[in-house]
């Protein structure tokens, strides 16, 4: 269900696309990225996707809504026109004034939710979200709740340009992502099997949960329906290949490595 964007509050200091913050009918603040933000409206789509597949793994992923921001919105703020914001549907994700990047002083042993951090990896593995291991950027801390939130799937599949014909060229391969975010969580995910869980969630996705997820892009946006299928086929190709992927990581985690020893 769209919402409807009332107020318009300001830009975001950081981001890649460039987006602005924005007061919706519900009340709440979100952080919206435009349609045509630089990178082309395939961001929106590589964004929204990725909650619905976070949300099927019960993962602790930021919101996101379709935003609606209307001509006269856009009319009232000199700072929307001039950089030509089409009216329309664009996306945003709940914005968390107390929310920081910045993990060097954030104490990880008081998190509540350190178990989702096997889940992030899994994850990102599934789909193909090539960054987030070297990018402190797209995971946030909120302090009052000691909980970690993925953030910024803008370059999942394979950035905002994915086509059918590039999802299927890679359909059976899976690149290995390891890097010093992921080897911040080491010390409290290391098990006999830290990935167990999500990997089999990922390898128990229904056709139907994948169709759900991708279908039903705002036209506006102008992802074709052959680009739809292309990346619905990719995602169901590489549940397989996850478990498969994550056995090339497996030095890193000494319980687990020691478990495959004994």
């Amino acid at each position: 269900m769209n919402i409807l964007a009332v107020q318009y509050i300001r830009p975001m200091e950081q981001g890649w696309s460039l987006p602005h913050l924005f007061k919706c009918e519900d009340g709440q603040t979100y952080v919206v990225k435009f349609i045509n933000n630089q990178s082309g409206s395939g961001i929106l789509a590589n964004e929204l996707i990725a909650y619905r597949l976070g949300n099927l793994l019960g993962l602790p992923i930021a919101p996101y809504r379709i935003i609606q921001i209307t001509r006269d919105l856009v009319d009232m703020f000199p700072v929307l026109k001039s950089l030509d914001i089409p009216a329309g549907l664009h996306l945003g994700s709940l914005y968390f004034e107390q929310g920081t990047t910045s993990f060097e002083e954030v104490n990880l042993a008081l998190c509540k939710n350190l178990y989702h951090a096997a889940g992030m990896i899994v994850f990102d593995h599934w789909i193909n979200n090539w960054d987030r291991h070297i990018a402190e950027s797209n995971l946030l801390y909120l302090p009052d709740q000691r909980k970690i939130l993925m953030i910024d799937h803008s370059d999942a599949f394979f950035g905002p340009d994915w086509d059918k014909e590039e999802c299927m060229d890679d359909v059976n391969r899976m690149d290995i992502f390891w890097g010093p975010l992921y080897e911040m969580f080491v010390p409290y995910i290391d098990s006999p099997d830290p990935f167990g869980h999500y990997v089999s969630l990922v390898e128990r996705v229904s056709e139907k949960a994948v169709i759900e997820a991708v279908k039903g892009l705002p036209r506006q946006w102008k992802i074709s329906r052959e680009d739809v299928t292309g990346l619905i086929d990719f995602l169901l190709c590489r549940r397989k290949l996850v478990r498969g992927a994550l056995e090339e990581v497996r030095d890193n985690f000494p319980i687990w490595t020691q478990e495959d020893h004994d």
